[in-house]
């Protein structure tokens, strides 16, 4: 990087909307916003969790040209493991910018006596793959962004009344009280018992009450009526959930589907899911947005019957630290 073209420095809370233009040049198919972002980590990265942000911009004129990042995992938490990012507008890459945010973000990572990094990047990026390489991560695992075409969505039986035999009722957030605190702290129960099976890099960690409300409960994506849930006992046992797409108003993002381990292998995550297809095709969304794990294997066969195709492949990688 030209120290004469380019300089470093703190982020500052103006530089939202560049962070935002910057992620959505560089992953095209996620539109992001400035209010999103900031919301999220005013919210989210609370003690003890760290969030460390540099950006890189243009001596002559100041703009924003790229982005680094040192930040805890929410529910992987260690205090002695980050994600280090590093994100460079594609009209800037090919200067050393990307070199420069990871050689900071690794050297506060260090300061923090990190014991290692974590890091993801586009399959389909070659030249982003390479930077990984070349920093000296491993991949670990990989990861997929799929799209489901609503108007060629398989349509899967409606099986309620097989699962009511069972014992297995099912409603939506949108029918539930959420001012009850019961309701609530069934739903985080629920979300912390699946969670823990998910895939990640590290082990799992709850994340607080608090952040689950602000992450999951709050925010302009959040749709009550399309938050799924399955309940039996009276208790709730498998939840899939919709947001709405920032920018993308034709598009809905499943965010999680889980089911309680004792309640698996019954059909009711498939259940759950037909249902949130219904959902947006009746309302007039022409697809929708998930991800996958490369080693979540029931999910990836639910998608697959459904109709989703892989759009974004990505790598997640380490690296060791000292």
């Amino acid at each position: 990087m030209s120290d004469e073209t380019y300089r470093i420095r703190e982020f500052r809370s103006g530089d939202y909307p560049a962070e935002a233009r910057v992620w959505t040049r560089v992953d095209p198919g996620r539109v992001t916003s400035a209010e999103e972002i900031q919301r999220f980590e005013e919210k989210l990265f609370t003690p003890p969790m760290i969030l460390f942000k540099v950006v890189v911009e243009q001596r002559a004129s100041g703009e924003a040209a790229g982005f680094g990042y040192l930040q805890s995992d929410l529910e992987s938490f260690d205090p002695a493991t980050f994600w280090g990012l590093a994100a460079v507008d594609p009209d800037h890459q090919g200067n050393g910018l990307g070199r420069s945010l990871m050689r900071t973000v690794q050297l506060e990572a260090e300061r923090r006596n990190a014991r290692r990094l974590w890091a993801a990047v586009r399959l389909d990026d070659d030249r982003a793959v390479r930077f990984l390489e070349r920093q000296g991560f491993t991949e670990r695992r990989r990861s997929w962004r799929s799209r489901l075409d609503l108007s060629t969505a398989a349509r899967l039986p409606d099986r309620t009344e097989a699962l009511a035999r069972e014992g297995i009722s099912f409603t939506t957030l949108a029918e539930e009280d959420l001012d009850r605190p019961e309701v609530l702290r069934d739903l985080y129960d629920l979300t912390n018992a699946t969670s823990a099976d998910e895939p990640r890099l590290g082990p799992f960690t709850p994340i607080s009450f608090e952040q689950f409300v602000e992450r999951d409960l709050h925010g302009p994506t959040f749709l009550a009526d399309a938050f799924f849930l399955a309940r039996a006992g009276g208790r709730f046992v498998a939840m899939s959930s919709l947001h709405r797409a920032e920018g993308q108003p034709e598009v809905l993002e499943q965010r999680f589907t889980g089911t309680r381990r004792d309640f698996r292998g019954r059909g009711i995550a498939t259940e759950l899911k037909r249902r949130t297809v219904e959902y947006g095709r009746t309302r007039g969304y022409r697809s929708i947005r998930t991800g996958n794990d490369s080693r979540n294997d029931p999910m990836l066969a639910i998608n697959r019957k459904l109709g989703f195709r892989p759009e974004v492949q990505r790598i997640h990688a380490e690296k060791l630290l000292g």
